[in-house]
């Protein structure tokens, strides 16, 4: 791995109440305690997967919470420290008005994590953030290079032009393109904005573009025309327009969808150096925490490499849905379902 610092980060962003959005993955209302500790989960088992195999990292939470949470018995911010990983407290200032868009409002949070590294990186440091739903299987020096290699590294999600994603297909953004003067022959390429890598030169530059697709988007939401919904389109036009190349960040990560009805994993994925899995956070993610609150638990004995990327993968569901898992989550589902009619049933009483 490269001599200069890795900047290796994640978000946690605590919606409150009154500026609630919707997040499909997680459901409930996302300015509670009990949908925040899905992701507080999240970011723990985030870390401590990158600690094992990143563990010179320069590890950083950054987050809007006034306190980090205990997750049941476990010390969250206890945990953090004696694993190296610094706490940011970092205000939500890319907050886009009420009506902007029904879904995915603290994802624009991501803004603000560049800019904290654009501000907190030098010129040629590496700087990686993914979200908090990734976990790491194995080192980010391939990634590394590629960052060395291309200032910036995408993840080219490869959605089929008339798809609509979060509104709005590619072809519709192509339009919306020509508007803001950027012809292209070809609907635009759609990248994933679970990774955002690159050199701190490049991040700078990328902070500074992510200022004006911002405020022309809030500007055409104020005159009622169409505009770029979630970070991520805002993140595609920027590294469609800057002409970065695509892609360069697919032989390293990947989302993996794992659920019964929509099943993405390979073989190959245990390969990659990280994995997304939006569906695995009141699962396999929640499974994986219960082994890291053990010190002495396999997941922090097992050997980095192949048999650490086996071993999360049978809590994962990658490459393969065990039949232990399989009952774990039909299991999960059921208690989850019990639990909402008995708050439905208290709701009643309660009136």
């Amino acid at each position: 791995m490269s001599n200069r610092r890795v900047h290796i980060v994640t978000g946690m962003c605590c919606d409150v109440e009154g500026q609630e959005s919707i997040y499909p993955q997680a459901g409930g209302l996302s300015s509670s305690t009990k949908f925040q500790i899905i992701y507080w989960r999240c970011a723990v088992v985030y870390f401590a997967s990158s600690i094992r195999n990143n563990p010179h990292a320069n590890h950083v939470l950054l987050t809007n919470a006034e306190r980090i949470p205990n997750i049941g018995n476990f010390n969250t911010e206890e945990f953090f420290a004696e694993r190296g990983v610094k706490v940011i407290n970092l205000p939500f200032t890319y907050q886009p008005p009420a009506e902007f868009y029904h879904a995915f409002r603290s994802t624009f949070y991501k803004f603000d994590i560049v800019k904290y590294l654009k501000n907190n990186s030098g010129d040629n440091d590496s700087c990686l953030s993914l979200d908090s739903d990734c976990v790491w299987l194995n080192s980010a020096a391939r990634m590394v290079s590629a960052i060395e290699k291309h200032g910036l590294v995408n993840y080219d999600l490869n959605e089929p032009a008339d798809k609509p994603i979060s509104d709005l297909s590619r072809r519709q953004m192509q339009k919306i393109y020509q508007d803001l003067g950027y012809k292209v022959e070809e609907p635009p390429k759609y990248y994933g904005a679970e990774l955002i890598a690159g050199k701190g030169k490049d991040i700078k530059k990328l902070s500074e573009e992510i200022d004006s697709i911002w405020e022309i988007c809030l500007q055409r939401f104020a005159e009622g025309k169409s505009k770029f919904n979630t970070e991520e389109q805002m993140l595609s036009y920027i590294y469609n327009k800057e002409g970065y190349a695509a892609g360069t960040g697919n032989p390293y990560l990947k989302r993996i969808w794992t659920s019964p009805k929509l099943y993405t994993a390979a073989e190959s994925d245990l390969s990659l150096d990280a994995w997304h899995l939006p569906g695995e956070k009141g699962y396999g993610i929640k499974r994986l925490f219960a082994q890291i609150t053990n010190p002495k638990s396999t997941f922090w004995t097992v050997p980095v490499g192949n048999q650490f990327a086996e071993y999360a993968g049978s809590y994962l569901g990658v490459p393969k849905r065990t039949p232990l898992k399989s009952c774990l989550d039909m299991f999960d589902n059921r208690m989850s379902g019990l639990q909402k009619r008995l708050s439905n049933v208290k709701g009643v009483l309660s009136k």
